[in-house]
Formats: C-alpha cells, structure tokens, sequence
C-alpha cells in the first residue's frame, strides 16, 4: 500500500495519479495526500483543495506515463 504525505515534494507527487478502482478513471487534480490503505485523498483542483474518500482500497496510486 502507498502513502503520499502533504511533506512530500510536488515535484515527486507530479509523477504519480490517483485511479479510483471502482470505474478505473483517474481522479483529477494535483495530489496534496493520498493512502491506498484509507481510499482518502486531498487533490489541487483549479486552485482549490479537495478532500475525496473513495473507501479502504478504493484508490490506487500510480506512476504517469512520460
């Protein structure tokens, strides 16, 4: 299970997204926190942070593509 924390650098956040593992859509936004093991996630969304709870294990955290 991965843990992004808010100490984490932006820059090593940007190379990771969240997919909700419901639909397997990708939650938009820049990652502030996010825990696989508690599905909750806190997302940069046009300026303005969100709090999102998909469930345990409802999201997984995985690397963009370059």
């Amino acid at each position: 299970m991965m843990k992004l924390e808010s100490w984490h650098s932006s820059e090593d956040k940007r190379r990771w997204k969240i997919v909700r593992t419901d639909d397997y859509t990708d939650v938009p936004g820049e990652i502030v926190t996010a825990d696989e093991a508690t599905g909750e996630c806190s997302m940069l969304v046009g300026g303005e942070t969100k709090t999102l709870s998909f469930g345990p294990g409802g999201i997984r955290i995985v690397g963009r593509r370059r």
